[in-house]
């Protein structure tokens, strides 16, 4: 595999740019977003956070070598968290529990195929620009139309 650097150009000319200033690719909106459970928001807000880190180092040019252990992280700490918090919706009974299990389910394989698929492409710089859409894409949707349903439990 090929560990030179690449870019993702093509999508708003910000090739070289300075990755502190490149746009965020997923925003945390807290009337939309919040689950009232301060840990979960918490982790959701890591989570958008490291999904803008990935868009920020593949817009600056980040070697495959550079991009691994942030995928390595994203898929981490997204196991960790959707542990958490599928634990949290059973000890509640909250009614999106079982919808939510799938949910995450289904994006750790699609995730997983991805960084699979990351790691063997010879057009890595293609499949970077999939991973971080579809992650923001999940997360952003995932978080307002399961995640909140958090809002409803009962609070200790």
């Amino acid at each position: 595999m090929n560990n030179d650097s690449f870019s993702n150009s093509d999508d708003d000319g910000s090739e070289g740019a300075d990755p502190a200033k490149a746009p965020e690719l997923i925003k945390w909106d807290a009337p939309a977003m919040t689950t009232g459970v301060a840990s979960i928001d918490e982790q959701h807000q890591e989570l958008i956070a490291k999904i803008n880190e990935l868009y920020r180092i593949h817009l600056a040019g980040a070697t495959v070598d550079d991009i691994k252990p942030v995928l390595k992280f994203l898929g981490d700490y997204a196991k960790k968290h959707f542990q958490f918090e599928e634990e949290l919706m059973e000890k509640t009974k909250c009614p999106m529990h079982h919808t939510n299990c799938l949910a995450h389910a289904r994006f750790l394989k699609d995730y997983q195929e991805l960084v699979t698929n990351f790691s063997l492409d010879q057009d890595a710089d293609q499949t970077a620009t999939e991973i971080e859409r579809m992650a923001a894409r999940w997360l952003s949707a995932h978080i307002c139309r399961v995640d909140v349903a958090l809002r409803e439990i009962p609070k200790e």
